[in-house]
């Protein structure tokens, strides 16, 4: 059975049940945000979530998957296509990045409940 297509509602329903995570706005298309501070854009692409990342992932992403990841805002940022990621990629990718902006306290409070 063919795996279906993830979209940027994918991406909220995920990028929303972290921890103080909320929807915002910013250049004319909606960004993901933890205490204000973004960690995920939806661009006007629907196929298509730009997010914070390490700059060595996104050294490693980019050059292991060229159709999927791109570096973009000069490389500061990963580009991701949502029709070819799946969800548990997605899943890490945006945990990754709310943990990259969230406040440390929120971050260990986080990690300490998982526990």
């Amino acid at each position: 059975m063919p795996r279906r297509r993830l979209t940027q509602d994918d991406v909220r329903r995920i990028a929303l049940s972290l921890p103080e995570a909320h929807e915002g706005a910013h250049m004319g298309h909606a960004d993901l945000r933890v205490r204000n501070k973004i960690f995920a854009s939806l661009p006007n692409d629907p196929a298509t979530v730009a997010m914070k990342v390490t700059p060595a992932n996104l050294d490693a992403l980019v050059r292991e998957n060229p159709g999927t990841y791109r570096d973009v805002w000069g490389g500061r940022w990963l580009g991701v296509t949502l029709a070819t990621v799946s969800v548990e990629t997605l899943q890490t990718l945006l945990e990754d990045a709310w943990t990259l902006t969230a406040p440390k306290s929120l971050v260990r409070a986080h990690t300490a409940a998982d526990r």
